[in-house]
Order: structure tokens, then sequence, then C-alpha cells
């Protein structure tokens, strides 16, 4: 990424919620979806929207901040044997490999990144949680909506589901990856609310709605 990592656990801000006796992690949206109405709660040491007033029922389109994921990044020419350690092959450039609660993005021969809990860990991994900002569009009409903001190519002969690559949204550097019914889109954390504003303005035709991280775990396969 271009833009300086900022690490959102030293960005707490109390008077959101009571005092805690541990430090309390936080996307940089958490004050958007106080403002927007959601429920935040603190899960894991994070505060995290949970729900939303008005979600979409299973058919809409909805937009959910997944910033609280724990992410790694691995580099250097082993990529490919460190990832075969912990997804039982290696994963080729520009595809996902994912288990239940991770996916392994392989950007380039010496360059991956897994956003989820990890089941066991990665010979010198980079913690750089909290320095990627990641966002859930879900719904059928995802990719309708990607195409009024960027150039880059995601139909899904290009882009099939498990795969990934690198792009602009307004000029923002922008890592997508492609599920059944969702893209995921990966920003620095400093780019986050810019891109969930231009989101929401741009999937105002297809009645995009926020949501909570509780509507992504009845949903997100």
């Amino acid at each position: 990424m271009s833009k300086e990592i900022r690490n959102p656990k030293f960005e707490i801000r109390n008077h959101l919620m009571p005092p805690y006796s541990s430090p309390i992690a936080q996307s940089p949206l958490v004050d958007m979806h106080h403002r927007c109405g959601a429920h935040v709660e603190r899960r894991d040491g994070w505060l995290m929207a949970v729900k939303y007033p008005d979600e979409p029922g299973t058919i809409g389109n909805a937009l959910v901040d997944l910033a609280h994921r724990p992410t790694i990044e691995i580099n250097g020419p082993d990529v490919a044997t460190r990832l075969s350690a912990l997804c039982g092959a290696d994963v080729p450039v520009r595809q996902i490999r994912s288990a239940d609660e991770w996916h392994a993005y392989r950007l380039t021969p010496g360059r991956a990144i897994v956003f989820g809990k990890i089941p066991r860990q990665v010979s010198d991994a980079l913690d750089v949680t909290g320095g990627w900002v990641s966002l859930a569009l879900w719904g059928p009409d995802a990719e309708r909506l990607l195409n009024k903001i960027t150039a880059v190519d995601l139909r899904e002969r290009t882009l099939p589901v498990g795969g990934c690559c690198q792009g602009p949204i307004f000029g923002v550097n922008t890592l997508f990856g492609r599920f059944a019914r969702r893209f995921e889109l990966h920003v620095c954390y400093d780019s986050a609310e810019f891109l969930w504003e231009v989101l929401m303005d741009a999937g105002a035709e297809f009645h995009l709605k926020p949501a909570g991280i509780d509507y992504a775990a009845r949903h997100f396969v």
C-alpha cells in the first residue's frame, strides 16, 4: 500500500463506550457507525458495528465493515513454503485459498496477505492488523455497483470466484477479492471512510444498505 499504516489499537475514544480496564481497538468507521444508528459492541477487544436498524434481506445488497479481522502479511522467496504449511498446498498468484475463518490472498510470487483467524502461526509473518480495512460488498448487484466506480475488469471470466487483483477506486489502491455473492475490498486505514461513502453513494440506485457483522455471520460463506 502506498499510504502510511496506522494502528487503531492506539486510537482509543473512551467517550464512545464505558471505560474498560484494557485498551479497545476500533475500525476508523466506528464514529460513522454511531452517527448512522448502528448498534456497536465490544467483541474480542474491538468496537464493532454488529447491527444496523434497517438491514437488507437475503436478496438485498449490503455493505459490512470487517476491519476487526486479524491480518498478516507474508513476504519473501519462501512464501510458497509458508503458504503450503498453512493451507495444505501452495496458492497460485491472483487466487484466494479460504477456510472457515480466514482467506489467504496470493498477490505476487513473493507476497501474500491472510485475513482472519488462522489455526496456527506462520513463521516470520508480519502482523498488519489495523493497517488494512476490509469492507464486504454483498448482493446480486455488487459487480454492477463496482463497475460504476472503477475501471478494473471485474467480470467473472476475468476475476472468477476465488480470485483477487489490485487496482484503484477513485485513486484509492484497493485489493479486490471475489467470493460467492460478494466482493471483499481491502484498503489502507486512512482511506476506509472515503471508500465507504463512495460505495454507499454509488449503491443508492441498487438500494445498498449498511449492515453489521452479525449480518455477515448469517449470510457469508
